[in-house]
């Protein structure tokens, strides 16, 4: 189901309620010396699409942004591990200036899941000695009951679950630490401030009810968050990045993290959190209703500190926006860029030294074209669209093949990288005559119209947006094939698991053949002949991975594809059902908009 929203007058904290969470923890000198460990999961099996290396050189803002909230807020001892870095890294041995971490957090995305429930586990062989284990990111959001029951006794969970973003998690930190016992585990502060309800009026949390010692059987939803409305409230990001563990093989920590100046040797680009919501409301997507359906940015002189900082401290000159649709807001955009236009590093302007690259819509930046030339010289040089299908067929965005190709052209006369983004649906055949139905059709008009690179994922049940109990209830998503069991990694958009199609490896081949008819060595040498191109460069490099990702997906994925063509595929009936009740407190602290009741989850 789609997220609630608070009323309207309560969505916002207070302004500066933030600054003074932060500065009440950093006072109390006990932060000092309690050791965080903050861990993002990543599932290798998800490592498909024409992408595939980005994944191991962008550096992803979710567990940065945790980890310099703690480290502001006085947690010195603080550390950063990206399981795509460390794959073998295990909670259980991990130690920081010798002890063991009292605070685990770990963030994971949906079709990394897996990996998370590993971290979780794995934390629990430590006995008494565990951290406390606090669970976020968007599986956590959108799916809080899964990080309880994980193993076949329905005992070992994840203590908590964050709904909401870093104010929720110092409210909680402050509570405990506000209520903490001398030198208690935080995790024994936590379940006694749990058993007595002290936790119920911190909106944006999920924990158990009753003993923590028993079977898990009905869960706590204290509501929906408040959030940041200023986005300059929350912590530099400069803050956290020289708390990351160096890329290895090993079970253990490093006694150190990657120094800051060596960053770039390990990462390429860097996502920056810029501003956050869509005015949009497409049925396969939630994060206009995670958002509240609000609209939040940062300032332009606070973007423009954090890029020239970065750069200038880890040589990394590359961010990528985290964006909505960064185009939301004409005024917005203009105030942003008109900053940025006026940021240096190192005596070059943003032009020159930044490449800054972000999500928006066709239909607003095709409205507003004629700020390009702005944001050029704030650095700009792409812009991700998802477009998803040119037709309209499949949602109406204001696209069209017209306003396409007009707008690809100019951003390519400014050296604005169009990046376009395709969703291969059911009813979209792989060609078409004498229209653009066709995904084909579509990818090499979007290649003539001068898209740099090309995305095309199949269409997926999205868990939190309204249209997502519809494909499961039409029996169109898939349960099993070939005996391989549906799991989260396969929620990832690269897997074909939701058509009508009788035969399904169609689907799934259809995307290959997409991302063929777009990446190949013709389009290389096209790419590399047209040596005047103002996106030279770009366009010969998203060739070249392009090509070799391809290559790598299809033999990743040929597993899939294979159980798909040989079958049999079984098909779901019903949106899956889950055995943990999830209740508001018995004095529920926020009032929602909507029913708010039990849900049987």
């Amino acid at each position: 189901m789609e997220l609630l929203s608070r009323p309207k007058n309560d969505r916002y904290t207070r302004p500066g309620q933030y600054n003074e969470l932060e500065q009440r923890l950093r006072a109390n000198p006990a932060t000092r010396d309690i050791a965080a460990l903050v861990c993002y999961a990543f599932d290798f099996r998800t490592r498909l699409g024409p992408f595939l290396f980005a994944d191991m050189r962008l550096l992803t803002a979710g567990p940065r942004a945790v980890a310099a909230a703690l480290v502001s807020s006085g947690f010195a001892k603080t550390r950063i591990v990206l399981r795509q870095w460390n794959k073998n890294f295990k909670v259980s041995e991990a130690r920081i200036d010798g002890a063991i971490p009292q605070l685990l957090m770990v963030s994971s995305m949906q079709i990394h899941s897996a990996s998370a429930y590993e971290m979780v586990l794995d934390a629990h062989k430590l006995g008494d000695a565990r951290p406390l284990i606090l669970c976020g990111g968007a599986k956590a959001i959108y799916e809080p009951w899964d990080f309880f029951g994980l193993d076949d006794k329905n005992n070992l969970s994840a203590d908590a679950v964050c709904t909401g973003e870093e104010f929720v998690i110092l409210e909680l930190l402050d509570r405990i630490m506000e209520s903490r016992a001398g030198n208690e585990h935080l995790r024994k502060t936590f379940h006694r401030l749990r058993r007595s309800g002290l936790l119920d009026d911190i909106p944006g949390l999920v924990y158990r009810e009753g003993d923590d010692r028993e079977p898990v059987s009905r869960l706590i939803n204290t509501g929906v968050q408040r959030m940041v409305q200023n986005l300059d409230e929350l912590p530099h990001p400069i803050n956290s990045l020289g708390l990351l563990e160096p890329p290895h093989s090993r079970t253990k920590l490093t006694s150190t993290p990657v120094p800051i100046g060596k960053l770039k040797r390990f990462a390429g680009m860097i996502s920056l959190v810029t501003t956050h919501g869509c005015k949009f409301h497409c049925p396969y997507c939630p994060i206009p209703a995670y958002n509240q359906f609000t609209f939040r940015w940062k300032s332009s002189e606070r973007l423009r500190d954090e890029m020239a900082l970065i750069a200038s401290k880890t040589g990394i000159n590359a961010f990528f926006g985290t964006d909505d649709n960064f185009f939301n807001n004409r005024e917005t955009v203009e105030d942003i860029f008109q900053g940025l236009a006026k940021g240096k590093v190192d005596g070059k302007p943003f032009r020159d030294a930044i490449f800054f690259g972000t999500e928006a819509t066709e239909f607003d930046v095709f409205k507003n074209q004629d700020l390009l030339p702005l944001c050029r010289e704030g650095g700009l040089r792409a812009i991700w669209f998802g477009i998803e299908d040119m037709t309209a067929e499949l949602v109406k965005k204001g696209q069209s093949p017209e306003k396409t190709k007009k707008l690809f052209e100019v951003l390519n006369g400014y050296g604005i990288a169009p990046m376009a983004m395709m969703m291969h649906h059911d009813g979209q055949p792989l060609t078409s005559r004498g229209n653009l139905y066709g995904l084909l059709n579509q990818v090499n008009f979007l290649r003539k119209s001068g898209s740099t690179s090309v995305q095309v994922t199949i269409l997926t049940p999205s868990v939190g947006s309204k249209g997502y109990e519809e494909p499961y209830e039409n029996g169109m998503v898939i349960a099993e094939a070939d005996g391989n069991k549906i799991d989260d990694h396969h929620y990832d958009g690269n897997h074909c698991i939701a058509t009508h199609d009788p035969h399904p490896w169609r689907k799934q081949m259809n995307m290959y053949l997409a991302y063929a008819s777009f990446y190949n060595p013709l389009n290389f040498v096209r790419a590399i002949a047209d040596w005047k191109h103002p996106l030279w460069d770009v366009r010969v490099v998203y060739q070249a991975y392009g090509m070799v990702g391809l290559v790598k997906s299809f033999m990743s994925g040929f597993t899939w594809l294979k159980s798909l063509w040989k079958g049999p595929v079984r098909k779901m009936q019903e949106v899956p059902r889950r055995r943990l009740e999830m209740v508001p407190p018995p004095v529920s602290p926020a009032t929602v908009e909507g029913t708010v009741g039990l849900q049987t989850v």
